[in-house]
């Protein structure tokens, strides 16, 4: 495993160039947190009549912060930090001109036309798939999506570094140092290792949970006082938090002075605000823990929205799902729902971790999850390569659904058309959700062996060794390394390894359903 190099202090030339740079950076990563503010206001507190007057706000903050990042004073700040060796001799410095170059190459090489053409395009994929959804008709829909692709491949050809494919563009847009040719030997193992374990999982006696878990009645205010319990257990600090209620859970605000978490409550499904919170807790303690001597730098920010979601998954999935979790929170759990008072921690685990085939990837638990993302990743993969058109996407989508999980959807709202991302154009976003579940894995297998008493530490609902450990490791080093795989190997030793993932879900689901690993 690596260690971080000690920083050489700069001085003249390449510090006056390195102290410009900065200041211009950490300008416009306030005009960012602007945004995030606003945004989550939007989507937590602003009033209904007050939503034309926010789209005008956001876009001439847009429109601003555009400007300030393709100026070309940024350029040439840029530029005098690197011809002044101001990298040279600290690794942090060196990330940050690093990534200053990169993101201004991107946005200065994307033609305003293609800019409108992204706006205009996104709210007309929106609609068209909003109608298309509800509708059950592909073929509505189809003909915006083909508009998508193209335009897709268009901004691609304008902003890739030369030799880079459209569909490793937009990998890199949401995975950064991602590539097709990685992730099809990922995703490859991924799809013949774990397909015969869900087969066999599936196939297995369906596990039995009391009434009060399955039809019980869970009164919101007691969701939420059990939800702030678990997430100051966790670690978040509330000093430098909120958590609120939104249609959809999320994590959003400005950095790490103001880390800003939602959940929502449904009263005959308790478990949703549950996992919910903690997933999202997950993510604020990694934008909590971020590097605050880099404030409002590029290194500051977290890597990937894969190792983002190995954040919160860590949390939700190897804490939150785990028997040790729920021995810690049962006395809480009795006080606030005290018509579960017969239901131990065992039935909880059991409940929270059971398995079934669903044509849903949003509903999917987490032994079948995987298998969604890998069927929009090879349909990408093959679309985006030339190797199948757009009409030819909802019967694809049904042979592989029976191949991956044995469940063919009936409809293609159910199939096709059940996710929003691709409406707007978010070629290469799915890979992310699995890819973070795998991080996840691996980072928890490497904690497992460094904290000394892991799982007695869970089970006591002491958890501030393992968000010590995760800080350090992970979100400390925000940015610094080019790719999560380079991170990977930093924290334990070698880059993602597909069957650690394998092989937990082997183990966990088998002792669970009674079966042979």
């Amino acid at each position: 495993m690596r260690t971080i190099a000690a920083s050489v202090p700069l001085s003249g030339d390449a510090q006056v160039s390195y102290e410009a740079l900065t200041s211009r950076l950490k300008k416009l990563s306030s005009l960012n947190d602007i945004e995030g503010i606003i945004t989550w206001d939007e989507l937590v507190m602003m009033p209904e009549g007050a939503s034309e007057a926010r789209g005008a706000q956001k876009a001439a903050l847009a429109e601003l912060v555009h400007l300030q990042a393709t100026s070309a004073a940024m350029g040439e700040a840029i530029s005098a930090a690197e011809s002044a060796g101001a990298a040279e001799g600290c690794p942090w410095r060196r990330a940050v001109i690093r990534d200053a170059r990169r993101d201004y190459n991107d946005a200065v090489r994307l033609p305003a036309e293609l800019k409108a053409k992204e706006a205009e395009l996104g709210a007309k994929g929106y609609a068209a798939w909003v109608k298309a959804r509800k509708n059950d008709d592909w073929a509505s829909f189809a003909p915006v999506l083909e508009e998508l692709v193209a335009l897709r491949k268009e901004m691609a050809a304008a902003c890739a570094d030369p030799g880079v494919s459209a569909y490793d563009y937009l990998l890199d847009k949401f995975e950064r140092g991602m590539t097709e040719e990685r992730l099809t030997e990922i995703f490859g193992e991924l799809r013949t290792k774990l397909v015969p374990v869900i087969a066999k999982i599936l196939a297995a006696k369906p596990l039995a949970h009391p009434p009060a878990l399955e039809s019980g009645t869970f009164a919101e205010d007691a969701q939420e006082a059990f939800c702030k319990h678990v997430s100051a257990a966790m670690g978040f600090d509330f000093g430098t938090g909120r958590l609120d209620r939104s249609v959809h859970p999320f994590t959003g605000g400005a950095g790490p002075h103001d880390v800003r978490i939602t959940t929502r409550y449904d009263e005959s499904v308790f478990m949703d605000a549950v996992m919910g919170t903690v997933h999202e807790v997950g993510h604020a303690l990694y934008e909590q823990g971020l590097n605050k001597e880099q404030d409002g730098l590029p290194v500051q920010r977290a890597l990937s929205m894969g190792i983002h979601e190995s954040q919160s998954l860590f949390w939700e999935r190897y804490i939150g799902q785990s028997l040790e979790f729920w021995k810690a929170m049962l006395p809480e759990f009795h006080a606030n729902f005290p018509e579960t008072k017969d239901v131990s921690a065992d039935d909880l685990y059991r409940f929270i971790n059971k398995a079934k085939a669903g044509f849903v990837r949003v509903d999917a638990d987490e032994l079948t999850y995987s298998m969604h993302v890998v069927l929009r990743f090879e349909l990408e993969r093959a679309l985006f390569g030339g190797k199948v058109s757009v009409a030819e996407l909802p019967d694809l989508w049904r042979e592989k659904m029976r191949e991956l999980l044995g469940a063919v959807p009936e409809t293609d709202t159910l199939g096709v058309l059940q996710d929003v991302h691709w409406s707007d154009g978010s070629f290469g976003y799915f890979p992310s959700y699995t890819l973070g579940a795998m991080y996840a894995c691996q980072f928890h297998a490497k904690a497992r062996e460094e904290i000394d008493g892991f799982d007695e530490l869970v089970a006591a609902g002491k958890f501030t060794p393992i968000r010590d450990w995760l800080r350090e490791k992970i979100h400390n080093v925000g940015s610094l390394y080019p790719s999560a795989d380079e991170l990977c190997e930093a924290v334990t030793g070698a880059p993602l390894d597909p069957s650690i993932y394998v092989e937990h879900l082997n183990k966990k689901y088998s002792a669970l359903y009674g079966v042979a690993e």
